[in-house]
Order: C-alpha cells, then sequence, then structure tokens
C-alpha cells in the first residue's frame, strides 16, 4: 500500500506536468486528428460495444447473454462513482448498505445478505477478469475505466463459482503507444472535492504504461436531531499503476498494481422502531424517533461505555483498546496481478492469470441509531489474504471455438469485533454489557473448466462445464469480554446445563475464554470444517437470421459456495454451516441492431430454480431468546424478463429505456426470519428484489458556430417497493414506530431524477458540466436491519449538486 499512496503528491505533479507541456511532446497525428474533428453532434449510429464475457473480445451482439454494459464516457459523464450509483443504472441490480459497511449486491433476486467478511457473494466482482472475491474489497474500484460489464444469470463455468447471481467485470482503461493524459476535477455539495488523473504512454518501443489516481474529500451530510452533532465525511483515495510489456510478436504481458485507502464515516442508520429482546425497563424506552428526512440520524460519539482502557482481543491477539471511539472507517487494499498471453499458434493463445490481495480492515460504527450504547460495535478488525491462479488455452477464431483450463484460489480472512449494548434490554435482562467474537477461516478452492462454440450455418451451438471443490476451515469462537457480566452468568448457565446432563461443573470462566455452549453446556472453542463439490453448466444455442440479430437461449446452472456465520453466538448451534445453494437458469433473449444502427433492442425472459439459498435469520434459544443464524432455504423461483431500448433518433438527441420485472418467491421454507418471526413462508417475496425497476433518460446536443457544443441530459430511475426480510415485518409488532409503521421491514418504492447540463469542445478535449442527483430531494431508504432492541434504516442521500470539468488530451 505504501508503494502506491506514500509518493501520491508526486504522482500528482507528474500527471499535472504531464498535462501542461503535451503539446510540446504531442505525436503530429494527434494534433492534425483534433484540427479537423468535426462537431460534437450524437453519431448517426450507435457505438460498437464489446465486451469480455466470454473470456475474449467481442462484440456484445454476438454473445448469447444478457450483458448491460456502462462505458467510460457513460460513467463519467453520468457521475457513476459508487457501489450505489452502479445498481441505480443498471436495472435487476440492487445495492444493499449494511452495518459493517460490506456492500451486498442481489441481481435478478439473487444474493446473499450477509456482512461478516469470509462471506463469498452471489455476485461476484473481477477488474479484467482478475477477482476481488470479498465484497469488502471492491469498494473502490470504479475508476479509469474503459467500461463495466454486468452479466447477468449464473456464470459458473467461466467466471466460477459463487456467481449464481451473476458478474461485475470492470475494465481497466489500458496504456496506449503514444502520449495520452487527463484530469478530472469537481466540486460539490458537503465540500465534496474529486480530483481523477491519468497519463499513458510508452516507456520503450515493447513496454508501455498507465498511471492513474482519484482522490474524494467530503464533509459531513448527516445530522443528529438530539445533539446536532454531524457525521457522513468522504476521505478516500484510490490509485492503478498498468504496465504492458510486448517482448515479442507471440507473448504479451500485463502488469496490475492497484490499490485504495477509505478513512470516511460509516453511514449513521435512523432509528425507526423500537422491539426489545427483554421486556424490562432500559434507557432506550421511550427515545424519540428522527423527522422522516434522509439527514437525520442519530449515533453515538462514544461507542464504548468503559471509561478506561482496558484489554481487549484483536487480530486474534491481547491488546489494550482506549474508550471513546467514534465511528469510523480505516479500510485499504492492494492487488497486485500478472498476466502473460503466448501464442501457442496462430491461433491458440496460452494464457495465465495470477492474482494477489491483501485487504486490511477496521471500523467502529453505531448499529442503534441512537446516542446511547444500545447496539454499537467500538472494534470491528481484520484482513483477507487472496491468491489466485488460472491458466487455460484457448482457440477464439474458426467455425470452432473453445478454451480449457484450471483454477486455484486461497483465501485466508481474521476478523474479531467487540459489541457494547451496556444500555440496552440485553443488560437490563440478563446482565450482560459487551460481547466480542473471533472467527479464522481458510478457504481452497480447485476447478477445471472447459467451454465451446460451433457454428452451423446462422446457429451457433455453445456448451460449458466446470468442476469445483472447495475446502473450509473455521477456527474461532464468542468470547468473554472484561467487565461484562458473562463469566458468572455463563458459568452458572453451563453448570446448570451440565448438570442435566450428569455432568460435573466447569472451571469459572475468566476472560478471553471462549462461551459458545454446545449441547451438553460446555464452553467450545469452534473447529469446524465444510468440503462441497459441484459441477456447474451450459448449454446455449444462438441464431443469427441478420447480420445485426441474434436470437439465444441458455440452459445454466451455477453453484455458490457455503459458509460459516461471523456472529456473537451464545451456542455452537449458531455456527453451523449452510451448504452450497444452486441456481438452475432458463433463459431465452434478443438483441437487434435497428434502423441502420440507430436504434439498439435488446429483451430477455428468465426462470431460476433456486435451491437451498442462504439466508441471514434468527434462532430462538430457550435461554438466550433470539439469536443471528445463517439458514438455507430449501426452494425458491425467480422469473421475469427485461428489455433495453438505446438509441439516436436525430443526429442531436440520445435516448435510452430500461425496464426489468422480477417474480422472486420462496417455495418452501418454515422457519423464523431476521425479524423474530417464526410460520410457514411458502409464497413470500424474496427480500432485496423489486417487482419493477426502470430507467431512463434523453441527452440532446446543439453545435455553435464555435464548434464548441451545448449539452443537457437527464436520468429517471424508478424501484417499486421491496422487503428487507423474507414475509416482511407486518406481523411483528413493535411497542413503537416512527410514524405508525405497519410494517417496518418494508423498503417503499422510490423514483430518482438525476440532472446535468454543460459545454464541450467539439474535439471532447474539454467538458464544463453542472450536474445534480436526487434533485425532487426524494426521501427513501435501501436497507432496514435489526440489532437487539432497535429497527432502523439506511437512507439515501438527498439532493446533491456540483460543478465538474474535465481536460484530456487523447
Amino acid at each position: 500500500m505504501k508503494f502506491i499512496f506514500s509518493r501520491v503528491r508526486q504522482a500528482g505533479a507528474l500527471l499535472l506536468s504531464a498535462l501542461l507541456f503535451a503539446p510540446l511532446f504531442a505525436h503530429a497525428d494527434v494534433e492534425a486528428s483534433s484540427a479537423t474533428a468535426a462537431p460534437a453532434a450524437a453519431p448517426e449510429a450507435l457505438e460498437e460495444l464489446v465486451v469480455t464475457a466470454q473470456k475474449r473480445v467481442q462484440n456484445v451482439n454476438d454473445v448469447g447473454l444478457s450483458i448491460a454494459v456502462l462505458g467510460g464516457d457513460a460513467l463519467r459523464e453520468r457521475h457513476i462513482s459508487s457501489l450505489a450509483d452502479l445498481a441505480s443504472a443498471v436495472p435487476g441490480l440492487s445495492y444493499t448498505q449494511s452495518g459493517a459497511n460490506t456492500p451486498v449486491y442481489t441481481l435478478r433476486g439473487v444474493g446473499f445478505y450477509e456482512t461478516s467478511l469470509g462471506a463469498y457473494p452471489d455476485v461476484s466482482v473481477y477488474v479484467d477478469e482478475a477477482p476481488l472475491p470479498f465484497p469488502a474489497m471492491t469498494t473502490l474500484t470504479a475508476f479509469d475505466l474503459s467500461r463495466i460489464e454486468v452479466l447477468k444469470g449464473p456464470q459458473g463455468t467461466l467466471f466460477g463459482q459463487n456467481a449464481t447471481g451473476g458478474a461485475l467485470n470492470y475494465i481497466a482503461a489500458k496504456p496506449l503507444d503514444h502520449f495520452a493524459g487527463g484530469i478530472d476535477v469537481g466540486y460539490g455539495s458537503y465540500k465534496t472535492a474529486t480530483a481523477e488523473a491519468f497519463v499513458t504512454g510508452p516507456i520503450t518501443d515493447t513496454i508501455s504504461f498507465r498511471l492513474a489516481a482519484k482522490f474524494t474529500d467530503g464533509g459531513d451530510w448527516q445530522r443528529s436531531y438530539r445533539t446536532g452533532d454531524t457525521t457522513g465525511a468522504t476521505h478516500q483515495k484510490a490509485a492503478r499503476l498498468l504496465l504492458d510489456w510486448k517482448p515479442t510478436d507471440r507473448l504479451r504481458v500485463q502488469f496490475n498494481l492497484n490499490g485504495w485507502k477509505d478513512t470516511s464515516d460509516p453511514q449513521a442508520i435512523q432509528y425507526i422502531a423500537y422491539s426489545p429482546q427483554f421486556k424490562v425497563p432500559n434507557p432506550i424506552v421511550g427515545y424519540p424517533f428522527p423527522p422522516s428526512t434522509d439527514r437525520a440520524a442519530d449515533f453515538s460519539t462514544d461507542l464504548d461505555h468503559h471509561t478506561a482502557p482496558y484489554p481487549c482481543f484483536a487480530l486474534g491477539q491481547i491488546k489494550t483498546c482506549g474508550p471513546n471511539t467514534s465511528p469510523q472507517i480505516d479500510d485499504h487494499l492492494l492487488q497486485e496481478v500478472l498476466r502473460a498471453d503466448f501464442d501457442v499458434t496462430h491461433d491458440i493463445v496460452l494464457t495465465s492469470l495470477t492474482a494477489y490481495s491483501d485487504y486490511h480492515h477496521f471500523q467502529a460504527f453505531d448499529g442503534d441509531g441512537l446516542t446511547l450504547n444500545g447496539f454499537d460495535v467500538p472494534r470491528d478488525e481484520g484482513y483477507i489474504k487472496s491468491f489466485s491462479e488460472e491458466l487455460r488455452l484457448a482457440q477464439s477464431s474458426g467455425g470452432f471455438r473453445w478454451v480449457a483450463g484450471g483454477n486455484f484460489t486461497r483465501d485466508v480472512v481474521f476478523q474479531d469485533f467487540l459489541l457494547d449494548f451496556a444500555q440496552s434490554s440485553v443488560n437490563s435482562g440478563a446482565g450482560i454489557t459487551d460481547g466480542g467474537n473471533y472467527a479464522n477461516q481458510q478457504m481452497k478452492n480447485y476447478a477445471g473448466f472447459a467451454n465451446g462454440e460451433y457454428d452451423i450455418d446462422k446457429f451457433t451451438v455453445s456448451t460449458g462445464v466446470r468442476y469445483t471443490e472447495s475446502k473450509r476451515h473455521y477456527v474461532g469462537c464468542t468470547f468473554v469480554t472484561p467487565g461484562s457480566g458473562e463469566p458468572e452468568l455463563f458459568t452458572s448457565i453451563s453448570d446448570l446445563i451440565r448438570s442435566g446432563h450428569g455432568l460435573p461443573p466447569i472451571t469459572p470462566l475468566k476472560p478471553f475464554d471462549c462461551e459458545n455452549l454446545n449441547a451438553t453446556g460446555t464452553p467450545t472453542l469452534i473447529n469446524s470444517e465444510l468440503d462441497q463439490h459441484n459441477v456447474s453448466y451450459r448449454i446455449g444455442l444462438n441464431y443469427k437470421p441478420v447480420t445485426d440479430t441474434l436470437l439465444y437461449f441458455n440452459v445454466t446452472k451455477g453453484y455458490k459456495a457455503g459458509s460459516f456465520p461471523a456472529v456473537a453466538a451464545s451456542t455452537t448451534l449458531q455456527v453451523q454451516p449452510v451448504t452450497q445453494e444452486s441456481v438452475l437458469s432458463y433463459e431465452g433473449g434478443v438483441k437487434a441492431g435497428l434502423f441502420d444502427g440507430k436504434l439498439q433492442a435488446n429483451a430477455a425472459a428468465f426462470y431460476y430454480n433456486y435451491k437451498d439459498k442462504q439466508l441471514r435469520s434468527k434462532l430462538i434459544d430457550p435461554i438466550f431468546g433470539l439469536l443471528d443464524d445463517l439458514v438455507n432455504i430449501p426452494k425458491s423461483t425467480v422469473k421475469g424478463f427485461e428489455f433495453e431500448l438505446n438509441g439516436h433518433p436525430t443526429t442531436s438527441l440520445s435516448a435510452y429505456v430500461n425496464f426489468t420485472y422480477l417474480d422472486a418467491k420462496i417455495d418452501q421454507y418454515t422457519g423464523i426470519n431476521a425479524g423474530g418471526a417464526s410460520a410457514n413462508f411458502s409464497g413470500a417475496s424474496v427480500p432485496y428484489t423489486p417487482k419493477v425497476q426502470v430507467s431512463a433518460g434523453p441527452e440532446y446536443r446543439w453545435s455553435l458556430n464555435s464548434g464548441m457544443t451545448l449539452f443537457a441530459a437527464a436520468d429517471v430511475t424508478y424501484r417499486s417497493d421491496t422487503t428487507a426480510i423474507v414475509g416482511g415485518g407486518a406481523s411483528l409488532k413493535p411497542l413503537a414506530t416512527i410514524a405508525n409503521l405497519p410494517d417496518p421491514y418494508k423498503i417503499d418504492s422510490y423514483s430518482l431524477l438525476d440532472l446535468r447540463a454543460g459545454i464541450s469542445s467539439a474535439d471532447a478535449r474539454w467538458r464544463a458540466e453542472l450536474w445534480g442527483k436526487n434533485v425532487t430531494n426524494k426521501y427513501y431508504w435501501t436497507n432496514v436491519v435489526a440489532f437487539y432492541d432497535t429497527i432502523g434504516r439506511y437512507t439515501g442521500r438527498p439532493a446533491t449538486y456540483g460543478v465538474s470539468f474535465s481536460y484530456h488530451i487523447k
């Protein structure tokens, strides 16, 4: 990490100098092209989009898969820089904010809401095909990109398991063989300043480079409705260095060193309901609810009730932790990727892709939306070390195209955290003030895969298969925290249960001993393994009746690996793993270029047989009451359809419309949902899955006599209502709610309007813009969570405005 960020100032100076002196060194052909550039009106035909969804470069209209593509220019112009921005731009994709600041994606109803560091996702993320296997590692990847590819549906055959919902592939902008550079700066609401720059060019005749960096610094956007304190500041930086080396005509080597650091404030939760774990008097009773505005959210400035330093368990070691911890984030990632492509013959390529990622995590956050210590996390610390290697052979030309290879990954994840609930009913009712947990997990995955396509006249038959073996080893426990009241309580409960089994009393527990009680009441260190294997596959048929039209049908099966929960568990029953889940997908669609390339129309319909969906839930313990748990839902189904229209009706006007309809239902599941309701949930909706999602937007350009171009654009998104828990929360009756909510777990429908307008040069070298997001100041939220006595929601941001300026030398 130090390698990238220790010389941030020098890199910035280098980029600025390069831009200032570029005209002196730019090639003559660049000057000539800018002098003869046509007026910057919208093109008469749509730009051709290429993707690497099948691990080779193809026109998106030649790929029989449902793929949403956002180009680099669109990402910059629409100011899509965060994971939430990306989800709002891609119908069918939902982003969920979580208490641990871990991003959770759901794509077409397939997602896994589990926020611990060691939980594999349902929607995998890659940068140039190199994996970022855990969601926490993906926070700041969206900068200096050529495009983002969103692959919908199971992608197990080529992109591995843990992609039952789909895959996000970030394609970084690549080094050029001539000098180029650019800088984008902006300033917006809440004193938010952004700067992004790149420089690229040749180092030698065989080596070229690209260096890019991005910085964001913004002030607080949330305000306590009781104390007036503020939070929500953004402090982020990211950098990427790419080196391309072509020592011979047959060998190409690419090196990618990238990293980021985030020291922002975690988002504060908005308290909306009181539902105590124990119905006993406690300080939270009567706590006032906030006004229904997006900025209002209370939070603790002292996340720890201790008044003096005390020993704590952090990163596996006992050390001294100080009190008065404020909400904060200190996360950083360093990734190194080495890719080599060797032409074995003129049309067969051997590819090696090696990646190593090192992620470090520290957060402290408020989980209850109160100034009290109802449920606070003064320390959530951990790391991820991930290694992957893929070796494959591929033939990408001719009537028969194929790829075959193998893949190995090894992930080591450690996480420990402390909880403070000294002012909750758990203290009032059970006499416990703190909790702590640690988990050390090692995962190894072995896979072999093959994929082939064969042309028969206007038809293309494709098939793929992948065998995966997954091994996961878990060691961890919930430990006794000093001064918490736990040693005496758990010792007495253990002795009581053991006496019923004819066992003698235990040695009294002391701080940092494991307190997870097994079936006989004995405190136990959890040491467990989960080994599974699977075969994923895809069978597809493409038909191309004319050059610009493709019809396709696919049958695909994908898997997601099982998982252990990282929870403050009172019993060993809470730390039982969930087994692997699977999705069997049937999908048919059409892609058509119409009116001489002025309109692109895509449509798809799909049906998913979703088995053993992994779900964050609850269990009811006879002694401790409602406890966190992970479960498998035996059977669910997802059916839906989507269409996309993207066109240029005139040379000045362009527009797009995207629509997705989803019907995601639980078919078989009797159990307990995350709100604590016990029922048969057959027929209930899958959480975080709006039935209807729409996005649309026009852009108009006016060419001026001076050669400059004026432009104005709008982007509208709509999402229907959904729920944060299986079965919703209408049957739950909290003792008090904000505005008499009938269902505190409902996520209401909302529409957002973004606007932008500006001026640019004819050759698009420079661009100045005014922009606004959520300009109607819509109050909405994206998630609802419960911690012990409180239920809270994560609100979307209010209306924000800004200006931006960019200057690029191509």
